[in-house]
């Protein structure tokens, strides 16, 4: 299946700090997985068009319809259009795929010229009385399906809460954040920790534990506490960091001395409402 929107920005880290460690803790070497043949690739992150999207019972008969007359259009090229029906109730019309790398100097990552063309061309698609059919089309990275064990997944678990341990995400030469999540899922599950895993559109992420709504203790004061069995999870070695493609991620504190970010707990997502980004 494919995610729904991810509801939060998550962290970034430069990625020559988080590759070594990555490897190191998922066992990912070159050649292994996506279609560069490497888990590192040199090409930037694959991106694509989103033109349009249905929810409801016929969403995905309307979209291939639509695609059908997508692909006999001029000026369109038939095999880069597919169509989507994800998890979050809509089926998603796409068109392209187009690689975009962070520029060094602005920090932003600018639209591939291709990209722009087949962008402005899909906007001025429309009929003769001026209407034009994929006004909202916009650039957007390329869904990809889900892997890892589907016992592991997160919406399974019949609980409140879990212990999030890990973010991983895309960079410019890394795009397999949901193979690394389901590899490291399994990793702490040989460990006998009690793992899960959950991927989003822009990120995945995984936990450990399962906790009921008692897991967070409101004081008189208004304050917020983790219990004694989430506090006792959270002085293990492995789990006592939010680690960030496999990296130990620290910020700024207050006081200006940059200091680890921890493990948190993090609602279950049952339904995509509770999607925990």
């Amino acid at each position: 299946m494919w995610p729904g929107t991810v509801k939060s920005v998550c962290l970034r880290v430069v990625w020559a700090a988080s590759a070594v460690a990555l490897a190191t803790i998922c066992g990912c070497t070159a050649g292994g997985i996506g279609e560069s043949g490497s888990l590192f690739g040199p090409k930037g992150t694959p991106w694509t068009i989103r033109c349009m999207e249905f929810q409801g019972t016929y969403r995905l008969q309307h979209i291939e319809e639509l695609a059908e007359t997508l692909k006999r259009t001029p000026g369109i090229r038939p095999q880069d259009v597919f169509v989507g029906d994800e998890p979050d109730g809509y089926s998603r019309l796409y068109y392209g795929r187009y690689f975009c790398r962070t520029s060094p100097r602005a920090g932003k990552r600018p639209l591939p010229g291709k990209m722009r063309q087949d962008l402005d061309l899909i906007r001025q698609l429309g009929d003769g009385s001026g209407r034009r059919y994929f006004l909202q089309a916009l650039p957007v990275r390329m869904p990809t399906p889900d892997v890892g064990n589907p016992e592991w997944g997160l919406a399974n678990l019949p609980a409140t809460y879990s212990l999030q341990v890990a973010v991983f995400e895309p960079t410019d030469n890394f795009w397999e954040y949901k193979e690394a999540a389901a590899q490291y899922c399994a990793l702490l599950r040989e460990k006998d920790y009690e793992a899960y895993y959950y991927h989003g559109s822009a990120c995945s992420m995984v936990t450990v534990g399962s906790f009921a709504p008692e897991a967070v203790i409101t004081k008189v004061d208004g304050r917020t506490y983790y219990s004694q069995e989430v506090l006792a999870l959270q002085r293990d070695e492995l789990l006592k960091y939010n680690l960030l493609n496999g990296a130990v991620y620290r910020v700024r504190s207050d006081t200006g001395k940059k200091v680890a970010v921890p493990s948190r707990l993090v609602k279950v997502p049952h339904s995509v409402e509770d999607d925990p980004w």
